[in-house]
């Protein structure tokens, strides 16, 4: 008897097995048709929802025990999350990053309860981000703030910060450092050939609607007589930082000692991407590039590199200063006036309009330590505080939102995370015995310079990708020294 029960059972197991692929193709089936008729019944995003959640579910699962593959994916994310949201518009698409974030601190915590830490070398960095954090989340008390605003804006000012320990674990070694750094310039080399795209063709009919629906947005993005290029970032001023910043990482790599073939790419993915960036007619790109690479010379002060930046500063101090009309088909006499602009301040309207801004809010700032709280002034200021004279208030600069919305003594500590960073990483390019990790440490600490100074002018730290990017950069700086020193055993 039990040996017909187990023939039985066999024969039971073999039915399944053989039948397993017409249960996936029927499923699937009828997973298709429900998803049609649901986008035919409810619309194109119902579609998009349900295609996104089965993509997305198991790519979210996956992100969560494996965190290379999650800072791969919200790198990606971050890059194309504008252009879907410019696509179908009107939804908060910021919460899919978010969601992400959370499920890769889900993983990061379970996998640090699943192991003992022998030995916890100190992180400055992750000391200030800490900090930073405590404070931010302590605004909520504020009570000048709208709590429902500080919901809102705690996330994108604060609460990313946290994807720096989620980054400094995924990194294991060089080999996924280098990797992320190569995805990062391959997404950027992207952007830039899509707006060159945009600048030789034309913008598409779509993003050409896009940029007309909106009557603040068309008189952003159309001046001197032509689009400004976004490719498919948020906006030009995005897009342009973006540029600077990346063009500047290969810069300093193609001075790095690596071989002839990749210092190639290297010179060619930059020259894309600066291109790309003087069609963005973004000031403030223009002004970070030399500024980064300025500090980077002074770090690694070789001959040659001294050399190419006094020679490139030459060249540069003769398009701003000289009368010359036109760079032929780079950059014609209107853009070079604009070019300029960034160089001359006292010829810069815009930047005369953020003088008297910053002279009507320094009495408020100086009167309120804490702040006013989040979401008090700019986008979220005009939805959260309407009536508030902060309301209609555009800081433009970085620092300046930072010291209206939590005040002097929170911008101390904004200022610190930045300081922070800039010693560890250029006390740790001095420590650096690798040859390769030494290079790749100035090139960062040049790029996190760069950043701190376009963030005066502007905001270049909160938007994505330049926030994740930014996160990922203080995370690479604290862990490198740990890879050098991993190489040497």
């Amino acid at each position: 008897m039990e040996l017909i029960n187990q023939k039985e059972a066999g024969w039971v197991k073999e039915i399944l097995r053989k039948s397993r692929p017409y249960f996936i193709w029927i499923i699937s089936i009828a997973g298709s048709l429900v998803i049609a008729f649901g986008t035919i019944t409810f619309g194109f995003v119902f579609g998009a929802i349900a295609l996104s959640a089965i993509v997305g579910l198991p790519l979210l699962i996956y992100s969560m025990v494996n965190l290379q593959f999650g800072s791969i994916l919200l790198l990606l994310v971050a890059f194309f999350l504008s252009k879907i949201n410019h696509l179908i518009g009107g939804y908060p698409l910021g919460i899919v990053l978010d969601v992400f974030l959370l499920i890769m601190l889900i993983g990061l915590v379970t996998k640090k309860s699943k192991r003992k830490i022998a030995h916890a070398q100190k992180d400055y960095i992750g000391y200030a981000i800490i900090v930073w954090v405590i404070y931010c989340l302590f605004e909520f008390f504020n009570p000048l703030a709208s709590q429902e605003g500080w919901l809102y804006v705690v996330r994108t000012i604060a609460v990313l910060m946290l994807f720096f320990f989620v980054f400094k674990e995924a990194i294991d070694g060089k080999g996924f450092l280098k990797l992320f750094i190569h995805v990062w310039i391959g997404l950027a080399v992207l952007a830039g050939m899509y707006g060159l795209f945009q600048e030789f063709h034309g913008l598409l009919p779509g993003e050409r609607q896009w940029v007309m629906a909106d009557e603040t947005r068309y008189r952003l993005y159309y001046n001197w007589g032509r689009f400004r290029i976004f490719s498919f970032l948020n906006d030009p001023a995005v897009f342009g930082v973006l540029m600077s910043f990346t063009g500047l990482m290969c810069i300093t790599l193609f001075m790095g000692p690596f071989s002839f073939l990749y210092r190639v790419t290297m010179a060619t993915c930059a020259a894309i991407m600066l291109l790309s960036m003087l069609y963005t007619g973004t000031r403030t790109a223009y002004v970070m590039f030399p500024a980064g690479f300025l500090i980077y010379a002074l770090l690694t002060f070789q001959i040659r590199t001294i050399a190419i930046s006094a020679v490139i500063g030459l060249i540069g101090v003769f398009i701003i200063f000289s009368d010359i009309r036109s760079l032929g088909p780079i950059m014609n006499a209107n853009g070079l006036k604009r070019l300029r602009s960034a160089f001359r301040p006292s010829e810069d309207p815009s930047f005369q309009v953020r003088e008297k801004s910053q002279a009507f809010i320094k009495p408020i700032i100086q009167s309120h330590p804490f702040g006013t709280g989040l979401a008090s002034v700019s986008v979220f200021g005009r939805r959260f505080n309407p009536n508030s004279e902060l309301g209609n208030f555009a800081p433009d600069s970085g620092y300046v939102h930072v010291a209206v919305e939590v005040g002097w003594i929170g911008l101390i500590i904004y200022s610190a995370l930045f300081g922070v960073t800039l010693v560890v990483g250029i006390n740790n390019y001095y420590l650096i015995n690798n040859p390769e990790l030494k290079a790749y440490m100035a090139s960062m600490v040049a790029v996190v310079f760069c950043l701190m100074i376009g963030n005066y002018p502007q905001e270049v730290v909160l938007p994505s990708p330049s926030s994740q990017l930014f996160c990922a950069l203080m995370a690479m700086i604290a862990k490198i020294k740990d890879l050098d020193a991993s190489t040497l055993k």
